[in-house]
Order: C-alpha cells, then structure tokens, then sequence
C-alpha cells in the first residue's frame, strides 16, 4: 500500500503511524483538500489528495517526489523539537511525548506544550 502517515497535531504535525492514508484507494480521487489539513509543507500548500491520488494511480514519478517532500518537513519539525527541548533541558519530556505519539497513547501530539512554552521563553 502506499500508506503515509496522516494523523498530525495542530501545531507541530507529528505523525501518528496507526494512522495512514492509503492514496490509491478511489475514495481519495475527488478529495480536494491537502494531504493533511493546516500543514504548511510545499506538498499540502499546492496539490490535493485527489491529486496526489491520480499521481500515484498513474505512476507518475512527481508522486513519490511530493510525498517525500511532505514527510522531510515533518522530519524537520521532529528535529526542530528535539534541539529545542535539548537546549531547554527538557529531553526526557519531548522522548515521553515523542513515545506516547508513536505508540498511540496519546489523542493529540503532545507537542502543543512544548511550542507554547518556547514562545513564552522568547519573549
């Protein structure tokens, strides 16, 4: 299948990996909402589901580009997080959160905090 990891918190898209889309399935080919709502990636900012869906149905080598580019963003944030919590001395909080995420413990990403309080720092 061509699952990808769909389910993200508001702020920080974090993946969920009991969740995926599965693009090829015809329920996505007249989806015209992004890949996942409120990502700001170049992927979800300009195409569809549905369009991603047709991509991939038709082995188009921009499929595969596009999606990997919506997955690095979400690798980006994960490693922005982690250095942010590394330099706040908050580690072992952003490991249990990441954990928690990951093994679907947790309905939401867990991450909300972790932006709020690094805004309230910089300010």
């Amino acid at each position: 299948s061509s699952g990808i990891n769909a389910e993200y918190g508001p702020e920080h898209y974090i993946p969920n990996p009991s969740r995926s889309l599965d693009l090829i399935s015809p329920e996505y080919t007249r989806q015209f909402t992004p890949l996942v709502e409120g990502c700001g990636c170049f992927t979800c900012a300009r195409h569809t589901r549905g369009y991603l869906s047709h991509l991939l149905v038709t082995h188009e080598l921009l499929a595969p580009t596009l999606l990997m580019l919506h997955n690095l963003a979400h690798v980006r944030n994960v490693v922005q997080e982690t250095r942010r919590s590394v330099e706040a001395g908050e580690l072992g909080q952003h490991e249990e959160r990441l954990r928690r995420v990951f093994e679907g413990q947790s309905g939401d990403n867990g991450m909300e905090n972790d932006k709020q309080q690094s805004e309230s720092k910089s300010m």
